[in-house]
């Protein structure tokens, strides 16, 4: 099956494309766009073989998007939809694999698959490195085996983490930040130096280089990498783009925060990234136990509001939320246990008790 993805501003042709496409059965649509930007965003971080594309877009074209599209798969198909039959052949100048007319018939569309089943196979994927910064920071092998790999020395590895981190940088930002006490001269080589061993150490293990330095800036090229941090902020821009559900990209998300940004590193840029993310992470289960109480999964909303706690007990708010609900399933003498938890830490971190409506509900359960 073909992975796919459909951009066009006109949400009617959107949705009659896809309905077309749906039904060839050789495709899967993985999103639909109106917006180019969007669509760009999305597919930098997934896979897909096949884009549909409006030509004429307000801002970003079907053209500029396609030749986006191409810096980061060279192989990707690309077939252009347009109303206007003149623009067939800036379709093909933009190489492109094929155009469909509006109104799309489903008989074209399958002339299209057709052209490009028989197209050359395209070469076997890269292997691609496999980043993990929850929980700590790793670098893996691609496979079953998921062996490390090893930097020349720990400044390499921060240089490395901080690359991933900003994604694009300047150099003047990378040196000010990592070697702040250097001469410009001193700091410029030590920065050239480790770029070399994350190159070498990369491409000396057979998988696919990801850094793009310039005379001026660093980047990540994001999809020659697998990185769990970028997976989990794709991930979180989709949910809070539609708050209504998403229960299982809410359990993708929470299965992905393994643990604090970075844990077990000092690096003083990291801290602020940190703690947004872990409170990012909370956002999600606090939203995942509302979703949760919704539907009366009691049970998963309980753990939701668990795993809030096990991060900041302090949370007198969501400790409470977790004692009535323990009230509600009628396993009182845990939510007795909880309470007198609540207490503890609360007097013990903070010199205070709980307030007056978990102590009034406690006191009359206690009667």
């Amino acid at each position: 099956m073909l992975r796919a993805i459909i951009v066009d501003d006109e949400r009617l042709s959107l949705n009659q494309l896809s309905w077309v496409l749906s039904e060839s059965g050789e495709v899967v649509i993985c999103q639909t766009f109106q917006n180019p930007v969007k669509a760009y965003e999305y597919a930098r971080d997934n896979p897909i073989d096949i884009a549909f594309l409006d030509i004429s877009m307000p801002e970003v074209s079907g053209m500029k998007l396609s030749r986006q599209l191409h810096e980061l798969y060279e192989a990707m198909d690309v077939v252009f939809v347009t109303g206007y039959e003149e623009y067939a052949l800036q379709a093909f100048d933009a190489s492109a694999t094929d155009y469909l007319l509006k109104p799309v018939s489903a008989e074209r569309v399958r002339q299209t698959l057709d052209k490009i089943r028989r197209r050359p196979r395209r070469p076997e994927v890269e292997p691609v490195l496999e980043v993990c910064m929850f929980g700590g920071f790793k670098l893996l092998h691609p496979g079953p085996d998921r062996k490390p790999l090893r930097l020349r020395s720990p400044k390499t590895e921060e240089l490395f983490a901080y690359l991933l981190y900003k994604r694009s940088v300047s150099r003047d930002e990378i040196m000010d930040t990592l070697w702040g006490g250097f001469e410009s001269g001193k700091a410029s080589n030590n920065l050239n130096s480790n770029l070399y061993y994350i190159r070498k150490a990369i491409s000396e293990s057979g998988l696919k280089v990801c850094l793009l330095p310039d005379r001026n800036e660093v980047q990540i090229v994001e999809n020659s990498l697998s990185c769990d941090l970028y997976a989990f902020e794709r991930l979180l821009r989709e949910i809070r783009m539609n708050r209504d559900g998403h229960t299982e990209l809410l359990k993708q998300a929470a299965a992905l925060y393994t643990g604090p940004f970075l844990k077990g590193k000092t690096y003083e840029w990291a801290s602020t990234k940190a703690r947004r993310l872990e409170q990012d992470y909370i956002e999600l289960q606090e939203l995942a136990a509302r979703i949760y109480l919704e539907q009366h999964q009691m049970e998963q909303a309980l753990q939701a509001y668990d795993e809030i706690l096990r991060i900041d007990a302090l949370r007198e708010d969501i400790a409470g939320q977790a004692i009535r609900l323990l009230i509600g399933l009628g396993r009182t003498s845990e939510a007795i246990r909880r309470y007198r938890k609540l207490e503890e830490v609360l007097l013990q971190e903070l010199g205070t008790q709980p307030g007056t409506p978990i102590r009034e509900l406690m006191h009359r359960l206690n009667r």
